[in-house]
Order: C-alpha cells, then sequence, then structure tokens
C-alpha cells in the first residue's frame, strides 16, 4: 500500500481526532452488505500490517472466511457447543449456526506466540495485535463500513484449532466482522482522569 500526501500538521491532528472519536463498535447482527471489495479489504489488511512490531516477528495473522465457508464455519460453531453442551437444544444450536452468516466480511485475527523468540514474550504480541486491529477497524471507519472484534467459547475448542490448522504457538483470538451498519450505538467515553494516573514513587 503506498503512503497516502500527508497533509499539514493541524490538519492531520484533526482529521485523526475525528476519526478516533467518531469510531464505535458496530455489532455483526446490525452489518448488511455490501462489505469491503477486495481492494478495499488489501487496504486494511495493509494497514493494520503499519502497527508497532517489535523484531519484525509479525506476531499475528488474518484468516478470511469466505462466503462459500460460512455453512462450514456455522457447523463447526455447533459441534464446539455441542462439545461444552451435549444437550444444548436445537434452538441453541441454531443460534450457533447463524452467527457464522452475520456480517459481509469476516477475518479470524490468530496470534502468533512461536517460543523460538523469547526475547518478545506474549504480552507484547498480543499488544502488537490488538494495535493492528485497531488500526483496521480505524481504516474500516475511515472507508465507512461499520466493524467490531467479537469472540466467544468456540475460539479457545480444540476442535476450532484444528479445523484453521493452526501452528503450534498459534492462538486464535477474535473475529473481525465488517460491513455497512445499520445502526450506530453510541456510549459515553471515559474521561482522561478516569484513564491516568499519575506515578507516585513508594521508595
Amino acid at each position: 500500500m503506498s503512503a497516502a500526501p500527508v497533509p499539514p500538521q493541524a490538519e492531520l491532528a484533526e482529521l485523526t481526532l475525528a476519526l478516533i472519536t467518531s469510531r464505535f463498535s458496530v455489532s455483526p447482527k446490525r452489518l448488511i452488505a455490501p462489505g469491503p471489495s477486495t481492494a478495499q479489504l488489501q487496504t486494511l489488511v495493509e494497514a493494520a500490517g503499519c502497527a508497532p512490531d517489535h523484531e519484525l516477528l509479525r506476531p499475528w495473522r488474518l484468516v478470511r472466511i469466505a462466503p462459500a465457508q460460512r455453512a462450514a464455519l456455522g457447523e463447526l460453531f455447533v459441534q464446539s457447543l455441542i462439545e461444552r453442551d451435549a444437550n444444548a437444544p436445537a434452538s441453541a444450536q441454531d443460534q450457533a449456526r447463524d452467527k457464522a452468516f452475520r456480517a459481509p466480511e469476516l477475518l479470524l485475527a490468530v496470534a502468533r506466540l512461536d517460543p523460538a523468540h523469547a526475547d518478545v514474550p506474549a504480552p507484547e504480541r498480543f499488544v502488537a495485535l490488538g494495535a493492528a486491529l485497531m488500526n483496521l477497524l480505524l481504516a474500516a471507519h475511515g472507508l465507512g463500513f461499520g466493524a467490531m472484534l467479537t469472540s466467544g467459547h468456540a475460539l479457545r475448542s480444540a476442535r476450532f484449532a484444528q479445523a484453521f490448522g493452526l501452528a503450534g504457538g498459534e492462538q486464535a483470538v477474535c473475529f473481525v466482522t465488517i460491513g455497512t451498519a445499520t445502526e450506530v450505538r453510541t456510549r459515553q467515553r471515559p474521561s482522561a482522569i478516569e484513564l491516568m494516573t499519575e506515578w507516585q514513587p513508594t521508595a
């Protein structure tokens, strides 16, 4: 992805803060077509790749679940549910299956925790993934799409890891859902006073 022209500093700051402060997560249930085009999706993924990356390990990857694969994902959700609750009613199984079909675009975020690079511990790698996902969410918002990160019990099952071919040291973290928002539900943001304190040395 080629670098976009950089606007003057004051304008850049205003645009950046406007993008960040106007973004809200949009539930997959409120995301409809159209989703990002192939070119737009590439732009989003390359924006994710601009995140900080200690030692350039690329400690994460994204897996796209194409529309043709949603039925298989739905059955995987159902089987994961049955593993947790063999007596899960048909209604619960239907709900689990339906989750695979929400949102036009669906990605799986995978953390790569290869122990061969012990100088970059797991917390740093998860931070790198989080930064990458935030870049992606902001880029999606900037392109006019709604998006959200979702997880669930299924991601933590051995069946799920096998189905997605996760290697040793890899961990499924969350899904990224992207589409056109039918509704955006906002919430009050925490203030800086609530989020930051001054260090008071105790010794």
